[in-house]
Order: structure tokens, then sequence, then C-alpha cells
């Protein structure tokens, strides 16, 4: 029986949560124990609860409270685990890899899921970058295994050279579970009160790597083409009131119907006509691979690599390209009729089952 602590200091709604989430329903718990260590991520904690094992909670600040910090870290990594998962988006300090060497012999498989720092304040975006990138220097020499789910995201947290060494990890999916269902359809424009014939949706935090205020001007330019339309965007996030205000600044309050984080969101692909993403930029966003399972069409900017396109449903659009074009862009997608690619999604690589062997084998090399 391997130990395995994962360590993902994460939102709950967060992309990386959802990724652990994802792998922990098909892995070997049978040969793994899992304890994870988060912030106050009530969906982890209660995937620790349902299957009996440890949950530690992040409450400690490590600048604030440096010596509780120091102990609290201690405690956990003392309990002789064989493996540190360590799920990121950045570097913010070295005390959790040299607290896990020290009180530990477990190795550090260290995950990276992001490629630039998330902040809405260009100030503190630059100071975190900044020291992200200094400290990554020193990081890397803690680290047993390197993975990244796109070569951006590797090249980002391990530097230019470190990252050809990394593992690349696909986001994985349950594909059958996203696939297109037409009572999922109808059931949800009924609950929800949608009379429009096409539905424009987005599904992501509302933070500033997302563009919501962008989607909310393409948008704003897709009605005054095509009037019969609703734009639909579940997540939450630190933007969400701005977000929303700007949609009242728009008049667009009887058109746009705002959702929290939904659980079950396999269920709203299928109530989509096209999936909007303008993001500034992507590490590899696993809603992408949702929607192709869903077989649905998508434009997304180009800032967003390439290889997200598996299915030929993505078609890439530069955030410099104005509003109107990309309504323009957006309108002709919406009548394309969905096309099964659950075959395809599994075939190149992104069902559950395959990714979650190949971390199992990275916690018994």
């Amino acid at each position: 029986m391997k130990r395995v602590l994962i360590f993902a200091p994460t939102a709950p709604t967060s992309g990386i949560t959802q990724y652990i989430l994802n792998m922990l329903s098909v892995m070997d718990t049978e040969n793994v124990h899992f304890d994870i260590l988060s912030y106050k991520n009530h969906r982890l904690k209660a995937w620790c609860e349902k299957n009996g094992t440890e949950y530690f909670e992040f409450d400690i600040s490590p600048y604030k409270q440096r010596k509780q910090y120091n102990e609290f870290l201690k405690n956990v990594f003392s309990r002789k685990y064989d493996v540190v998962y360590y799920n990121t988006s950045t570097i913010s300090g070295l005390q959790v890899f040299k607290s896990a060497k020290k009180y530990s012999d477990a190795k550090l498989v260290v995950h990276s899921h992001a490629c630039s720092v998330e902040n809405p304040s260009k100030k503190i975006r630059l100071i975190f970058t900044y020291v992200h990138k200094i400290l990554r220097v020193f990081a890397n020499k803690y680290f047993d295994k390197k993975c990244a789910c796109s070569l951006v995201a590797a090249e980002w947290m391990y530097g230019g050279k470190s990252a050809k060494d990394a593992l690349i990890l696909k986001n994985a999916i349950d594909a059958e579970k996203f696939s297109f269902n037409d009572t999922y359809r109808q059931e949800l424009r009924e609950e929800l009160g949608i009379k429009t014939k096409y539905v424009v949706g987005h599904v992501g935090r509302f933070t500033l790597p997302k563009n919501h205020s962008f989607i909310l001007d393409v948008f704003k330019e897709l009605v005054n083409i095509n009037d019969d339309c609703t734009l639909v965007l579940i997540g939450n996030g630190e933007l969400g009131n701005s977000i929303k205000q700007k949609v009242k600044d728009l008049s667009l309050e009887e058109k746009v119907v705002f959702l929290d984080f939904q659980e079950n969101i396999y269920r709203y692909y299928s109530m989509f006509d096209l999936f909007l993403m303008p993001s500034l930029f992507e590490a590899f966003p696993i809603t992408l691979v949702e929607a192709q399972s869903n077989g649905l069409v998508s434009l997304v900017s180009d800032t967003v690599t390439q290889k997200c396109n598996i299915t030929g449903l993505i078609e890439f659009m530069s955030l410099t390209e104005s509003a109107k074009a990309w309504a323009e862009a957006s309108n002709k997608k919406l009548t394309i009729p969905r096309v099964d690619t659950t075959e395809i999604i599994c075939e190149k690589g992104y069902s559950l089952e395959g990714q979650a062997k190949k971390i199992t084998d990275l916690f018994f090399e």
C-alpha cells in the first residue's frame, strides 16, 4: 500500500480541484491511500470524509504565523508518506518543499496546471510573477518528478531548460458522462426559462484570465446581429459583481443568465449551441475537453494552445479582432450540429482511466 498526500492549495471551484476529483474517481484506492492537504476546500474535504481518509486544512499564514506554520507542516509530513503529489499554479514559497524533504522520505511529484498569475491587479501580477520565477530556480532541486498539463505549463513552472523533463499529463474526463444529451438540453432550458433558440455558454471562474468583460462585449454585438440568443455564464469568483454590473450597463439583464458553480456541470454543455472562450491566457483548460466531449463547437482565443483542439470542433481567433468580428464568427457557428466525439476523446488519450494509470505508475516508480 502506497501512502500519498495530495497537496492542492486551490479553490473548491477551480480546474485543479476538478482535475483531482476526476482522477480520484477512478484511481486505485485499494493499493494507494490518499490524504489531502489544501486550503478551505469543501469539495476535497468531502471526498476525504466519504472515503475515510485524512484531510488537512491550511488556515495558518506562513508570514504572520511562521512558527505555527512550520509546526503544522512538520505534523503533516511526519506521517510517513511515500509520495507528496503537489498540484499548483505558482510557486509562492519554498517552505512546503523544504518541510516535505526534512520531515519525510517522500518522493515529491509536482504537477503544473497554469501558465501565469491570475490576480486582476497588474502590479500584483508583476510582483508574483517575478517572485515565482526567482523561486522556481531554487525549487527545482526539491522536485523528484515534474509534471504539467501542457508544455506551456511546464515552461511556466520549471523554466525553459527544465520543462523538457516534465511528463505531460492530459486533463482527462469521463467522456461518456459529458456526451450530448437532449433530455438535459430541454430540461435545463425549461428550468431556466430560456425562450430563445440559441444559447451561448461559458464555464469558468470569474477571474482575470477568463476575460468575461470581452464575452459581454461579444454578446452585445451578437444580439444586434441575432436577437434570438441567450448567454449563460456558469461559475463564481472575485470579478463576479463587476461582470454583473456590466450586464446592467449594457442593458442585457433579460439576455444573460448567471449560474453558480455546478457539481453536475456535465449536464449544462448539452444546453449550449456555442462555447465561447476568449481567454487572455490558459495552460490547457479542462472545460474545452468537456465541451468537445459534448460535440459542442467552440470559439476560442488564439492565446490558448492549439493542442486543445483534439476533435476539430475548436476555431481559434485573435483577441486583436473586434468584438463585432467575434460576434459575426459566433453567429455562424450557432447552427453547427452536434457530433459524437466520445471515441475520438478516448483515442487521443483523454480517458480518465488511462491518465489515472499514468499518475499511479509515478507513485510506484
